[in-house]
């Protein structure tokens, strides 16, 4: 039987946009900011990293960082349309923004040891120096 290599997690299709932090850094740089918006800037950052723009989920991420206490909403009842919910991040909310940072150079790093091994790896073989390297690994 085939394997289906498009949708497996290699072909990058389910990859997380890693939501969470860039909901809590786009209020860390824009507190007070309604849940469109904040879609908008995320989407405008993702298109300029060449990334799909689809944020599916951003208000379920929103009322999950609320409920965790990263987040808190208020209602801006401002002199014209709806009322809409502002966010603002919470002491809890800039520690965990913090704590992603930490992961995430952690997981660069990784990825960036993983991707020198596979180079080394799967180079072609072009001397006997490059033969006695492969035997070392």
């Amino acid at each position: 039987m085939p394997v289906d290599l498009d949708e497996c997690p290699c072909s990058g299709k389910n990859m997380s946009t890693l939501l969470a932090p860039w909901i809590l850094l786009t209020l860390y740089r824009h507190e007070g900011t309604h849940g469109y918006e904040i879609q908008k800037m995320i989407q405008q950052r993702l298109c300029e990293l060449g990334l799909g723009s689809n944020i599916a989920g951003l208000y379920r991420h929103l009322k999950m960082l609320e409920k965790r206490g990263l987040v808190k909403p208020i209602w801006d009842t401002g002199e014209t349309g709806p009322a809409r919910r502002t966010f603002f991040l919470t002491e809890a909310g800039k520690e965990c923004l913090a704590r992603w940072m930490k992961t995430l150079s952690i997981q660069m790093s990784l990825i960036g040891k993983l991707l020198d091994e596979a180079n080394r790896t799967f180079l072609p073989l072009t001397s006997s120096a490059d033969i006695a390297h492969k035997d070392d690994l």
